[in-house]
């Protein structure tokens, strides 16, 4: 049990590592801009639009 523990602390360990070197270099790719948020927010309205006339 105490290997399994020690293997898992390690896994998380190396992520946070992983992560940590990301934010540093400020490469933090797939951001969603405002762009992103009003495409999104467009694709809902038509879907839920869409389906509440599809519905009636």
């Amino acid at each position: 049990m105490q290997k399994a523990n020690h293997s898992w602390q390690d896994e998380i360990d190396r992520r946070a590592k992983h992560y940590a070197e990301i934010d540093a270099r400020n490469g933090w790719q797939g951001w969603m801009k405002a762009a992103d948020y009003l495409g999104l927010l467009t694709l809902v309205l038509v879907l839920v639009v869409g389906f509440w006339i599809w519905g009636t």
